[in-house]
């Protein structure tokens, strides 16, 4: 690894040589426009006659009739940009980045006041991180673009950026798979544009809600929600953790470009107007790469990967027929390995597994907003999605000249066919309404089959083709008693057709200000059905009848309880969180075997099924604990975030017995911090840094029984002793960089981001070697450093 050192000095050298000759921010020569919309936040009608002040240029402009407005030839530097108006609380966001390379679009939404109440304002703080969704109370936030591209090895992937959330954390390094509050990363809800999407990730295994790489890019990425529990009555299919992920739209006025080169490959992206009359824009983006770069940091195990996707919006108003918007989302990798013809360095668990395969997604949307009436308006989306992956490999047999033998094979695919609507009226300015629901039509075609080299026979995990309906609907209504205090509360079912399980939700939330405090509580009822894999999962000689033993699977369900306290520190842009959680899971998918240790709240995906008996509804879990939080987003140049939670994770499997869950780590931390300096010689240079340090308890693990393990050629645990051994506390160092150069029409960007700098060798499990007959430890991820070049023009 003396290569590895030596690179990491010279990058270290050169992020700190870079710093000299930088001081705080000055405004410069080169000009740039902002603009956007303002909107009501409860009936998201357009707000004319608010003015936006820009400070400190002193520049302001109004909003027109659509709610529009422009501020033209705006001096490069960060600005404060107040909104206010008569009757609604104002709002300020600070520290808001004017670059020469593309035009800057701030959309907000203003609170409509009660009459007998001042004039308030809302700190920037709360602006940031408040969800998009009026809605949603606890355990909730938004995230920017400027937040995936911010935190230290992010990688400009929503799903690591959440990382950095108290109570969010990783389950290997290798993989964007979250595990929220101790619970399963198989939880998680992914939505685009309001409507459900398959897990968007290169390399995602089936049943799996993560993967190693995210298909979605920065460049389109627009303001979005993240929440971790108690979710609003119109998020279902949920029991973790929910993305509500939007594209943002292109420029109308002027096209724009940039383009991307470093180390995980090319991107390209562009947009602009469609059309002469500015009420309709495209943006495409597209990207390419490869991990051979990186062979010498990461430990392919001989494994060549390559990936592209693409991502697009196009977006339209008309004048009477309201607006329209068409979505995309496509990607596709393949991959392949070819074992070594010498049985000497064969040394890892599949040590003589040669394999070629593929998978691809792709979705496709069109979404439609009309208002009816000043304070209504109805939302609707169709989309359509397909995934699809395959994969055959083989063993060398090495008393045979080494000659390929088949070990398995595999073809998935699966279709969803889907339609959301709702109805949103703001009756006035203390009640608001939402109500709707949401249809999926799944089509699925899957087979997945192994050669058992003991019984010399082929042996199925999976086969079936079909189609199945999953229907939900929800109403919700937001009742403010004053400025001060709200209620939001609403209904959610569920229906699955496949096998006639339903679940009916109420949810309920309070929130009360006072001065620079805010107090919230919530609780609700959720549910999610399995992946359709673990319905059609079965075990069994090949070519015999079918019965499907989990097909009856009932809905994982979760009651969640959660109690928030928020202080403001408005003079220093400060927060300082905490929620205390409850979480009691039921009718958790448990093997119904009495010695088995077997949950589906341990799963990651569908192969944590191979050898497991039928399962059975019967099984239970909790999760509870506090997540505390002291943050300042990005203002006078820095900022920082500073996270702790204390929890424990347990479940009970089909004899009733309780042990700790895999991702029962008991705390989880994160420092993250960072800073920019502005060139003294060259004003329209920026530098940037940030450093991440993160740390965890271990993940659990269980028993092996050797000898029991030895004679059958397969893992096999020790009775009673699931998950009771821990690793070593996990602990991760990252650091990113960044120079930011603008000229008259473009901006130049450099930027480096290093995960693990300190190439910490953390353990991520223990398994079973076949080879071997021990017990060995497999490790995460070393040092991963990515460089890239970025330029935004015009």
């Amino acid at each position: 690894m003396q290569h590895t050192g030596n690179i990491t000095f010279i990058m270290i050298s050169t992020i700190l040589f870079s710093l000299a000759g930088f001081r705080p921010f000055a405004q410069t020569a080169f000009k740039q426009s902002v603009k956007g919309y303002v909107t009501d936040a409860a009936s998201g009608k357009a707000l004319p006659g608010v003015t936006v002040m820009f400070q400190p240029s002193g520049l302001s402009a109004i909003s027109d009739s659509s709610g529009y407005y422009v501020i033209r030839n705006l001096p490069l530097g960060r600005y404060s940009i107040e909104y206010s108006t008569i009757g609604y609380e104002s709002r300020t966001l600070s520290d808001i980045l004017v670059t020469s390379g593309k035009e800057n679009e701030q959309n907000i939404s203003l609170t409509e006041k009660f009459k007998n109440l001042d004039n308030i304002t809302v700190s920037s703080s709360r602006n940031r991180l408040k969800p998009i969704n009026e809605f949603a109370t606890v355990s909730a936030r938004s995230f920017s673009i400027e937040d995936t591209k911010r935190y230290p090895a992010a990688f400009s992937d929503p799903a690591r950026m959440v990382m950095n959330f108290p109570g969010v954390a990783a389950s290997n390094d290798g993989d964007n798979s979250i595990v929220v509050r101790g619970n399963s990363p198989s939880g998680v809800l992914w939505k685009l544009e309001g409507i459900e999407i398959p897990t968007p990730n290169h390399f995602s295994n089936l049943g799996a809600t993560g993967g190693p790489i995210s298909m979605l890019s920065s460049n389109v990425i627009g303001r979005s929600d993240f929440y971790v529990g108690a979710f609003p009555a119109e998020i279902g299919n949920a029991t973790s953790a929910a993305f509500d992920l939007h594209f943002r739209n292109g420029n109308k006025e002027k096209a724009e470009h940039s383009v991307m080169l470093g180390t995980l490959g090319a991107e390209l992206s562009t947009e602009g107007p469609l059309g002469k009359s500015k009420n309709a824009s495209y943006l495409i983006n597209y990207r390419y790469s490869t991990l051979a770069l990186l062979k010498s940091f990461i430990n392919l195990d001989g494994e060549v990967p390559d990936y592209q996707d693409i991502s697009f919006k196009l977006n339209w108003k008309t004048a009477r027929a309201g607006e329209f918007g068409l979505f995309g989302l496509g990607g596709y990798n393949r991959y392949s390995r070819e074992s070594l013809q010498d049985s000497t360095k064969w040394d890892s668990d599949e040590p003589n597994i040669s394999y070629k395969g593929s998978s691809k997604l792709g979705v496709v949307g069109l979404t439609h907003q009309v208002f009816l009436g000043s304070n209504a308006y109805l939302k609707t989306v169709i989309s359509a999605s397909y995934t699809q992956s395959g994969n055959d490999a083989d063993t060398l047999n090495p008393a045979a000249a080494y000659i390929a033998i088949p070990a398995s094979k595999e073809a998935f695919t699966n279709k969803a066919l889907r339609f959301s609507t709702y109805y949103n009226v703001k009756l006035n300015a203390r009640n608001t309404m939402r109500t709707g629901f949401i249809l999926q039509q799944w089509y699925h075609n899957l087979g997945s089959y192994y050669y058992d080299d003991k019984l010399y026979e082929w042996k199925q995990v999976l086969e079936g083709a079909g189609n199945t309906q999953f229907y939900q609907a929800f109403v919700q209504w937001k009742y403010r008693f004053t400025d001060r205090l709200s209620l939001n509360s609403g209904l959610h079912g569920s229906y699955l057709a496949l096998n006639r399980k339903s679940s009916l939700e109420p949810r309920a939330a309070l929130s009360y200000a006072v001065r620079s405090n805010t107090l919230s509580l919530g609780a609700g009822f959720h549910s999610r059905p399995e992946h359709i894999s673990t319905y059609l999962f079965e075990e069994k000689t090949q070519n015999t009848e079918s019965f499907y033993p989990n097909k009856n699977l009932d809905l994982s369900r979760a009651l969640h309880i959660v109690f928030g306290f928020e202080h403001f520190f408005n003079q220093l842009n400060l927060r300082a969180k905490s929620e205390i959680y409850f979480q009691h899971l039921y009718k958790i998918p448990v093997e119904a075997q009495t010695p088995s240790g077997f949950s589906t709240i341990n799963m990651e995906d569908v192969y944590d099924l191979l050898n497991t008996g039928p399962l059975v509804s019967k099984g239970t879990g909790k999760n509870y604990g506090i997540d505390l939080s002291l943050e300042k987003p990005f203002s006078n140049n820095y900022y920082f975030m500073s996270t702790l939670s204390l929890f424990r994770s347990t479940y009970r499997n089909y004899a009733g017995e309780e042990y700790n869950t895999r991702y029962a780590r008991r705390f989880t931390y994160n420092f993250t911090g960072g800073k920019e300096w502005q060139g003294s010689r060259n004003p329209n240079r920026i530098l940037g840094v940030s450093a991440k340090l993160l740390g965890a308890g271990g993940l659990r693990n269980s028993e092996i029984d050797i000898p029991a393990s030895r004679a059958s050629g397969n893992e096999e645990l020790v009775a009673g002793r699931y998950f009771t051994g821990r690793n070593p506390a996990y602990l991760r160092f990252d650091v990113s960089a960044y120079i930011k150069k603008d000229r008259k029409r473009a901006t130049h960007i450099i930027s480096l981001e290093i995960q693990n700098l300190t190439n910490r060798e953390n353990i991520y499990n223990n398994y079973f070697d076949e080879r071997s007959g021990t017990v060995k430890t497999s490790k995460q991820l070393g040092i991963l450093p990515n460089l890239s070049y970025k330029i935004q023009f015009h």
